[in-house]
């Protein structure tokens, strides 16, 4: 029994080290409880003949309690567990009835289920006074003591539910008996307030002055997204393409916008044509730029032909035109280079 006390007080103790807790750090309080109680001698926890009859009575008692931390309190209390009876015969005396009576003091962790209301651990001891009434003899013995239960608050009072277990409260080389004890209790709790907590004042926000940024960005697109091969009009897709990338500049609320179309080809052809196809292009994207709400004044197409290849020697041996069309297909592009100035203001 003792090894299955200390592996609950393991056990508690790791949950609650996990846990978020839920007591005010200097509170105290005072509290009333009613319940009922059951005791209960296990094989061998009887001596002789004694065997219990009645195990069940009504109980009732006090308590106080003080939150050293906002994790951890005590807790001393006093209550009355009840009357129950034996039958047998112990010493040469018959059983008879017996009354529980006695302190305890114990740690009180909690765990928070929310603002006001918890669940809570109790750890400490107990010291139960039995009387005997046949023996007309009483005794006090220590026994460990453990308990669960959680606290519900209305205001500065709380209902609180419980059960607390103690181990072998008497002596049975005294009595002929070592039963457990079980107690069940509802109680009543009022909450001395703590200290009241110090007004939260929001720092004033410190304003950074403006700051100008510069924006640099370039984005390039795939001609054989925007045109047809060899042609020079946007399709319905490189409109949309062009669409995006509009409102991609607009969003950045950009001031002297400074945006340049450049035009590149692959290079199948004459530098004349590349050339002439290459400035078209770029006029095309240009305009559809101003169709979708760019200054006119801040948009320029320029062509460069064939001269910008980024594909260099890696098509070299293809001979097949389709093929070679293929992988030419990133020297055929659009690029979009577009700067611009804004204001960023900060506060901290």
């Amino acid at each position: 029994m003792k090894k299955s006390l200390l592996t609950v007080a393991l056990t508690s103790a790791i949950v609650l080290a996990n846990t978020t807790f839920a007591a005010e750090a200097e509170t105290a309080y005072v509290g009333l409880k009613a319940g009922w109680s059951h005791v209960e001698s296990h094989s061998g926890r009887n001596l002789g003949t004694v065997h219990l009859v009645k195990r069940n009575n009504w109980s009732y008692g006090g308590y106080v309690g003080y939150n050293f931390f906002s994790f951890l309190g005590a807790e001393l209390g006093y209550g009355y567990y009840g009357k129950f009876k034996n039958s047998g015969v112990y010493n040469g005396q018959k059983a008879r009835h017996f009354s529980v009576h006695g302190a305890s003091l114990a740690l009180i962790p909690s765990i928070q289920l929310n603002d006001t209301d918890d669940i809570f651990f109790k750890l400490g001891a107990i010291m139960p006074n039995v009387h005997d009434k046949k023996r007309d003899s009483t005794a006090t013995k220590t026994s460990p003591l453990l308990g669960v239960g959680t606290r519900v608050a209305f205001g500065d009072f709380r209902v609180r539910l419980e059960y607390e277990f103690a181990h072998k409260i008497a002596k049975a080389s005294k009595f002929g008996y070592a039963p457990d004890l079980h107690n069940f209790s509802v109680g009543l709790e009022y909450v001395f307030g703590g200290a009241e907590p110090a007004p939260v004042v929001e720092p004033a926000p410190v304003v950074v002055e403006p700051q100008t940024v510069v924006v640099n960005k370039q984005i390039t697109l795939n001609s054989t997204a925007l045109f047809d091969f060899g042609k020079a009009t946007l399709s319905p897709a490189g409109k949309e393409s062009v669409a995006n990338v509009s409102n991609e500049i607009n969003s950045n609320n950009l001031k002297d916008v400074k945006i340049v179309v450049e035009g590149h080809t692959d290079r199948i052809g004459s530098a004349k044509y590349n050339q002439q196809l290459s400035e078209k292009r770029a006029q095309a994207v240009a305009n559809a730029f101003v169709e979708n709400g760019v200054a006119p004044d801040s948009v320029s197409a320029v062509g460069y032909g064939k001269t910008k290849p980024v594909t260099g020697s890696e098509c070299d041996n293809i001979k097949a035109k389709k093929k070679l069309v293929e992988c030419l297909a990133p020297d055929r592009r659009v690029e979009v280079k577009f700067e611009g100035v804004k204001e960023v203001t900060e506060t901290k």
